[in-house]
């Protein structure tokens, strides 16, 4: 990347940057309202999604006319106060800013799984703490047992998809559970050219507990024309991204078997970012 390439990503940063730690503040205040009572907590979740959708609206200004990154989104027929789940491939935190901006102008937030370890961090455990994101620890320690962990994990994501009933998300599952290489791949002897195997836990959690919603499962598949870093993205090296997406019922996945569902979606995700030249 050239030296205006890096001047461009950290100009985006810093914008990106500022924008978290402003609406932040202001989630801060809401939070400690949410003590007030139930009607009080239901109004500050009614604004605090306000602050996410300007937070969006604004980091979109900044990809756009500072890093010039330039996607293709699809049009999804999605109510903004209805619950959904997304399940998507994974290559970085760029990820996160496009599935925002692919439903967040016109569809409900989006929350998703995050590692705890990220939690500990200031502004993001505001984040999450503010939006019920659900909290889960990819491995047991001190005397806590593997099954003990698993479970811990299921009732943080069954209390988090409780919580959609009365503010409604699109719940984001990054089934690959880590970013793809190609490094990876070749380490965990993935059979899919684009993609590291996907794991079924956490998304056949998530569609169990929201069933009784009948919500839909928007499976999405980000695709880049060149392997880029974070910081390439926001320096705008990563060229003109598309983001393709298909639409099922959570009933669709369940008869079907979250696990043998994602291998289905796996194999045409791989198909799609292939004829992409992802």
């Amino acid at each position: 990347m050239t030296i205006g390439g890096h001047l461009t990503a950290a100009v985006s940063l810093a914008a990106i940057s500022l924008n978290l730690v402003v609406w932040s503040l202001a989630l801060g205040i809401l939070l400690l309202a949410r003590v007030a009572g139930p009607s009080m907590r239901a109004r500050s979740r009614r604004l605090s999604e306000r602050i996410y959708r300007r937070a969006v609206a604004f980091d979109d200004w900044c990809l756009q006319r500072i890093s010039g990154v330039r996607w293709r989104v699809p049009e999804l027929d999605l109510h903004p106060e209805r619950a959904c789940i997304v399940v998507a491939n994974h290559r970085s935190w760029s990820d996160v800013f496009l599935l925002q901006t692919t439903f967040c102008r016109r569809g409900p937030i989006i929350k998703f799984l995050c590692k705890r370890e990220l939690a500990y961090i200031p502004v993001l455990g505001l984040i999450f703490v503010a939006f019920d994101f659900p909290i889960v620890r990819r491995r047991a320690r001190g005397l806590t047992t593997e099954d003990e962990r698993r479970a811990d994990d299921r009732r943080r994501v069954r209390d988090a998809c409780t919580v959609l009933h009365e503010s409604p998300a699109a719940m984001l599952s990054f089934a690959e559970g880590t970013r793809f290489t190609p490094e990876r791949g070749r380490r965990l002897e993935t059979p899919y050219r684009f993609l590291l195997p996907p794991r079924s836990g956490g998304f056949a959690e998530i569609a169990s507990a929201l069933r009784p919603l009948d919500v839909p499962v928007v499976d999405v598949t980000i695709a880049y024309p060149r392997q880029t870093t974070f910081w390439e993205f926001l320096g705008g090296a990563a060229g003109e991204v598309s983001v393709v997406a298909e639409r099922f019922s959570v009933h669709e996945v369940l008869e079907a078997g979250p696990a043998s569902w994602l291998v289905d979606r796996w194999h045409r995700k791989d198909a799609i970012l292939a004829a992409l030249g992802a």
